[in-house]
C-alpha cells in the first residue's frame, strides 16, 4: 500500500518508489495497488520501464499486468483489448489506459502520482 512506500514531493505531484529496476523484466508485468484510485502496472519496453493503469477500461478488470506482452503492447487477458504500453492508447477502438511518468533513480523505479491526497 501507499503508506508503506518511500515518497518525495514535487511541484507536479508525488513520486512514489515501487520496486528495484532489476525486478522489471521483458514480457512480464508487475502490479502495485497503491490505493483505491492508483492501481499501477509496470512493464519493460526495450530498455525503458513504463507504467500504466492496471485497470482495463473495458470492464474495469485489474489484470493488465497479467496480459500478453508483445512488441510494446499488452493485451488484456480477460476481454483482449490491446494497448500501446508507451502511450496507453487502445490499438483498436475503445478507451485508453492512463499512463504515469517513470523515473529510474539509484536502481529503483519511481512513478509520479499527480492527484495524490495521502
Amino acid at each position: 500500500m501507499l503508506s508503506d512506500r518511500p515518497r518525495r514531493e514535487a511541484d507536479s505531484g508525488t513520486w512514489v518508489r515501487l520496486c528495484r529496476s532489476a525486478e522489471v523484466v521483458s514480457r512480464r508485468g508487475i502490479h502495485f495497488e497503491l490505493d483505491f484510485e492508483h492501481d499501477v502496472a509496470l512493464f519493460r519496453v526495450d530498455e525503458a520501464i513504463v507504467a500504466v493503469s492496471n485497470v482495463c477500461p473495458h470492464k474495469r478488470e485489474a489484470l493488465i499486468y497479467d496480459g500478453h506482452v508483445q512488441q510494446g503492447t499488452v493485451t488484456c487477458p480477460v476481454h483482449f483489448w490491446c494497448f500501446d504500453l508507451r502511450t496507453g492508447k487502445n490499438v483498436g477502438s475503445g478507451a485508453d489506459l492512463k499512463t504515469y511518468l517513470v523515473e529510474e533513480r539509484d536502481g529503483y523505479v519511481w512513478v509520479l502520482i499527480r492527484d495524490l491526497d495521502a
